[in-house]
C-alpha cells in the first residue's frame, strides 16, 4: 500500500494537479524561463535543507535548543525573520502531516524531490480540507465538484489512471 500511496502522490506533480497546490505557477516578474526553473529549484532545495536536517529539527523538538533556527540554517541566508517564521511553519506542517499518514523515510529519493512531493502533497490536502463539503465522518463529500473540492480532486486521479494506470 505504501508503494501505491506514493506512485498516486508523484502524479500530483503533473500540470493538471496545479491548482490544488500552485507550485508550478508561473512567476510573472521573470522574463526567462530558465531563470524560473533555477528559482524554483532553489527554493525547494532550501526548504529540504532546512527541512530534512533530523538533527536540527529533532534538538528544537526535545528542547535542546530553545530557538527554532539552528546555526548552520540555510534560511538564515535567504529569509528574513518574518519569512524564516513562515517558512519554518511549512517545514513543520509538511513533517507534521507525514506523521500523522505513517510515511517516514524514503531513503533511495534525492532530498530536494522528496520534500517537494511531500510539500506539494501536503498542500493538496490542506486544499482539498478547506475547499470540501464534509460528511458527518468528517472526510469529504466525493460527490461534490467544485473547484479545489476533494470529489474533483479524486475524478481527476482517476482520469489520469484512466488513462496512465500504475
Amino acid at each position: 500500500m505504501r508503494g501505491l500511496y506514493l506512485e498516486l502522490r508523484a502524479r500530483l506533480l503533473k500540470p493538471a494537479f496545479n491548482r490544488w497546490h500552485g507550485t508550478n505557477r508561473m512567476l510573472t516578474s521573470i522574463a526567462q524561463p530558465e531563470h524560473e526553473r533555477i528559482i524554483r529549484m532553489e527554493y525547494f532545495e532550501t526548504l529540504a535543507v532546512c527541512g530534512m536536517n533530523e538533527t536540527c529539527r529533532r534538538n528544537f523538538r526535545l528542547g535542546n535548543r530553545k530557538a527554532r533556527q539552528c546555526r548552520a540554517c540555510p534560511l538564515a541566508r535567504v529569509y528574513s525573520d518574518e519569512r524564516r517564521a513562515e517558512a519554518y511553519a511549512v517545514i513543520d506542517a509538511v513533517h507534521d502531516f507525514y506523521e500523522r499518514i505513517g510515511i517516514r523515510g524514503e531513503k533511495e529519493r534525492l532530498a530536494v524531490l522528496m520534500f517537494r512531493e511531500r510539500l506539494i502533497h501536503a498542500t493538496v490536502m490542506g486544499t482539498v480540507q478547506a475547499h470540501s463539503r464534509k460528511r458527518t465522518n468528517g472526510f469529504f463529500d466525493p460527490e461534490e465538484q467544485s473547484f479545489l473540492s476533494g470529489g474533483a480532486l479524486l475524478n481527476m486521479i482517476l482520469n489520469d489512471l484512466s488513462i496512465d494506470p500504475l
